[in-house]
């Protein structure tokens, strides 16, 4: 179960850096935050890296690179955008859909497949996004939360980030198999923290002050999610891609707690029941 361990950790940490974004977003330019903090975080990688060892490469690893790094751009993009509007109690569970859509993507590109428990627990996640919506409306209706969702934009936007996640993580892991869990992540946060960079200063000349100002913040911000993709990507070696990533999504309780704690959110009983749902899927498929 050491796999399950680590997925834990960086489930922790990612919850601890959408706090950092959420908090960092509304003062940044989103271009400038995504580069500044994945490129430090490519920074920590391959100096980890180095020291380890660098791997020999397989012949898939530029293409999965690649195709990962372009959809987590988009994702980057979209998720900075609706952090700036949207509870982050309320956003970010919405990515505890992405096992949903696993189970046909994980099993498309890499044929991994959860067992029959697997899916009740999928049914879980469903049930309760479902009920963590329901906790934004009064109305008795069973039918209001599905069709209140559409009405809320972060919400539905925080859906789609899901499903671009779904197909990135089994690019993630092919990334990993084709070099290990170090220079993987370290490629890919290059080619994400790279490209915001170009990005940057495309539309700002003014981007190289804010990075001077910034700096400290934006490594920081790379640490943390060096944490998160270090643990995670070799879990990745040792399960496959549904189970992960069901496990990782343990980041949305602490995510709540963080929205309650450190930015007044309000519902938070209402949205840590539909949570905890969430999280009693991801570990019966884990468990079982």
């Amino acid at each position: 179960m050491l796999w399950a361990f680590l997925v834990v950790f960086g489930a922790v940490m990612n919850a601890t850096y959408y706090a950092f974004i959420k908090n960092m977003v509304r003062g940044v330019d989103p271009c400038v935050l995504a580069g500044g903090v994945f490129l430090s975080a490519s920074a920590v990688l391959f100096a980890a890296s180095a020291i380890n060892g660098f791997p020999e490469l397989g012949e898939d690893f530029l293409i999965s690179v690649f195709a990962t790094g372009s959809l987590n751009i988009i994702a980057t993009l979209l998720y900075f955008r609706v952090l700036k509007t949207t509870d982050l109690s309320l956003a970010v569970p919405m990515v505890s859909f992405t096992p949903a859509f696993l189970v046909l993507t994980s099993f498309i590109i890499l044929g991994e497949f959860p067992s029959v428990s697997g899916i009740f627990g999928i049914l879980l996640i469903v049930a309760g996004g479902y009920l963590l919506n329901a906790g934004e409306r009064n109305s008795g209706d069973a039918k209001g939360p599905l069709s209140g969702m559409p009405n809320n934009r972060g919400v539905v936007t925080m859906l789609a980030v899901a499903f671009l996640y779904s197909i990135s993580s089994n690019f993630d892991k092919l990334a990993v198999l084709n070099s290990d869990p170090l220079f993987g992540s370290f490629a890919i946060y290059l080619v994400i923290g790279g490209s915001f960079l170009c990005a940057s200063f495309a539309g700002n000349p003014e981007s190289g002050r804010i990075y001077r100002r910034h700096l400290k913040k934006l490594m920081l911000g790379g640490a943390i999610i060096s944490l998160v993709a270090m643990p995670v990507n070799t879990a990745l070696t040792m399960q496959i891609v549904p189970y992960v990533i069901s496990l990782k999504r343990m980041s949305i309780i602490f995510s709540v707690f963080y929205g309650g704690l450190l930015f007044r959110e309000k519902h938070m009983w209402k949205r840590t029941a539909g949570a905890l749902i969430m999280v009693a899927g991801a570990v019966l498929i884990v468990l079982f």
